[in-house]
C-alpha cells in the first residue's frame, strides 16, 4: 500500500506598512505610480535627524570559537552600492509622521507584490529582499562557525586580490542579507520595514520611476490624517 504524505501549507504574513511622504508625491504616486527610489549613499546625505544614518551599509562580522586551541575573525564591510531601498514602517501614527516632516502616506498592503511589480523597473535586477530593520548598540554580526582553516582562503600560487575575494566571499556567505537590515538601536522607535532591489551594477543616488501596476496593492491615507 502506497502512503502519500502530504507537504503541509506554509504561509508568510507580510505586514501591513506605512511610506510617510507630503501629500504631492502621494497623490503622484496614486494617479500614475510615480516613485523614488533611495539608496545606503544617499541615506548618509541627509539633513534631518530621521533619515540620516552615516553607518548605512557598515557592519562588523565576528566570528569566534572556542574549538581546538580558539579563533577569532574579524572583519569590516560596507554593503549597498547595488541597492535601491524603500523604507516604510509599521507605526501608523502621526506623531512618527510629522516627526519624518510629512502630512501623508501610502499604505503598502501587500509588500511583496509591490516589491515584485517595483522591480520590473529597475535596470539590472539581480533579485529582492524584503523584511524588519534589526536594530543594536554595536552594528555587528557574531558567529560561531567552529573552528576555520584559513589556508582555505591563501593560495601562494594566486593573486593577493585573489586570496581576499575567496575571504570576503566566504563572510558574505556567514552576513547574508542581514546587513541591509541592520540599523543602531537610537533609531528603534521607527519599527521600519524595508524593501530593498539588488543590481548588477552600482545604483545612483536615486531612481525614479513610474509602476502603476504597483497601486492596486497600495492604498492613500485615511484617519491618520484626517
Amino acid at each position: 500500500m502506497n502512503t502519500v504524505t502530504k507537504t503541509p501549507s506554509w504561509h508568510v504574513c507580510t505586514p501591513t506598512t506605512f511610506r510617510f511622504l507630503p501629500s504631492e508625491y502621494v497623490g503622484q504616486f496614486l494617479a500614475d505610480g510615480s516613485l523614488r527610489l533611495s539608496s545606503f549613499s544617499r541615506f548618509k546625505q541627509h539633513r534631518d535627524e530621521q533619515r540620516l544614518d552615516t553607518t548605512e551599509g557598515k557592519t562588523s562580522f565576528v566570528h569566534r570559537t572556542q574549538q581546538g586551541a580558539g579563533q577569532t575573525l574579524f572583519a569590516r564591510a560596507d554593503h549597498g552600492c547595488n541597492a535601491y531601498v524603500l523604507c516604510a514602517t509599521i507605526r501608523y501614527d502621526r506623531e512618527l509622521m510629522t516627526a519624518f516632516g510629512c502630512d501623508s502616506y501610502i499604505r503598502i498592503n501587500n509588500s511583496t507584490e509591490f516589491g515584485v511589480k517595483v522591480g520590473r523597473h529597475i535596470p539590472g535586477l539581480m533579485g529582492g529582499a524584503e523584511g524588519f530593520c534589526l536594530y543594536q548598540d554595536n552594528k555587528i554580526i557574531e558567529r560561531d562557525l567552529g573552528y576555520i582553516d584559513v589556508t582555505q582562503f591563501t593560495d601562494p600560487s594566486a593573486p593577493t586580490q585573489s586570496n581576499r575575494e575567496r575571504l570576503d566571499g566566504f563572510i558574505n556567505d556567514q552576513m547574508k542579507h542581514y546587513p541591509f537590515f541592520l540599523k543602531h538601536s537610537s533609531y528603534s522607535h521607527q519599527l521600519e520595514y524595508r524593501v530593498l532591489w539588488f543590481t548588477s551594477s552600482p545604483v545612483q543616488d536615486f531612481l525614479d520611476i513610474k509602476v502603476p501596476e504597483a497601486i492596486p496593492f497600495c492604498a492613500g491615507p485615511n484617519s491618520l490624517t484626517e
